[in-house]
């Protein structure tokens, strides 16, 4: 079960590193607040939605994104998270 868990983290990391490829981001940029909400999380089952609230969590510790607070919080890359798409 743990590896099933790690296997749904890496792919969200994964998703939301790759939305910041695709938007050709710079340090400070948000992920789109409409995507997030509306695209991204609107399909994700419980344990999907308890492995994005980890992997949000890891990936903010890591530094590779910022909170970015709002009546629908989103989420900054950083340079570090940059640095790590390359």
């Amino acid at each position: 079960m743990g590896q099933h868990r790690e296997a749904i983290k890496m792919a969200i990391k994964d998703e939301f590193l790759g939305r910041f490829r695709s938007m050709k981001a710079k340090a400070g940029d948000v992920l789109p607040v409409g995507w997030l909400y509306d695209d991204f999380m609107a399909n994700l089952n419980d344990k999907e939605q308890k492995a994005l609230e980890e992997i949000i969590n890891e990936m903010i510790r890591e530094g590779l994104i910022e909170y970015v607070g709002g009546p629908r919080p989103t989420y900054a890359v950083t340079q570090k998270g940059l640095d790590i798409l390359c």
